[in-house]
């Protein structure tokens, strides 16, 4: 991903944008994790905040899906735009939601834990005050 990011920030072709999709992305953009060395959890880090910091000006862009924002990097966190925000129950996500997302206010934060399935809270630059949104399932 590097490789990509650097190739298109060389070329920044502003035809051509490069939008990087992490789901579960507790597992990669966190800055707790123990499972590699810290070397390594340090470059990928800093990659991904680079990323997330500076890619829009040369048409890179970032979306993440989690369900356990705490367990991400609050500078990640803190850099996006728009939140998508379904229902959380856990204290720990809970309290890192409302400590890094700027665009949330508390009666939006408070009724996180009790969004119904298939219900979000869209806050950010996309809507000027944080809107509750109903999701319709996907009939298969």
């Amino acid at each position: 991903m590097k490789e990509l990011y650097d190739k298109k920030k060389k070329d920044n072709n502003e035809s051509h944008s490069l939008h990087i999709i992490v789901d579960e992305a507790h597992n990669i953009l966190s800055s707790n994790s123990d499972r590699e060395s810290k070397e390594w959890k340090d470059y990928r880090l800093e990659t991904f905040e680079e990323i997330i910091k500076e890619g829009r000006k040369f048409n890179v862009f970032m979306t993440i899906a989690s369900q356990r924002p705490s367990d991400i990097s609050a500078t990640i966190i803190s850099q996006l735009h728009n939140y998508f925000l379904h229902r959380l129950i856990n204290n720990n996500d809970l309290l890192a939601v409302e400590k890094t997302i700027s665009y949330l206010d508390k009666v939006s934060a408070d009724s996180i834990p009790n969004l119904a399935t298939g219900t979000c809270i869209l806050a950010g630059l996309m809507a000027k005050i944080p809107v509750v949104i109903k999701v319709n399932e996907i009939k298969r």
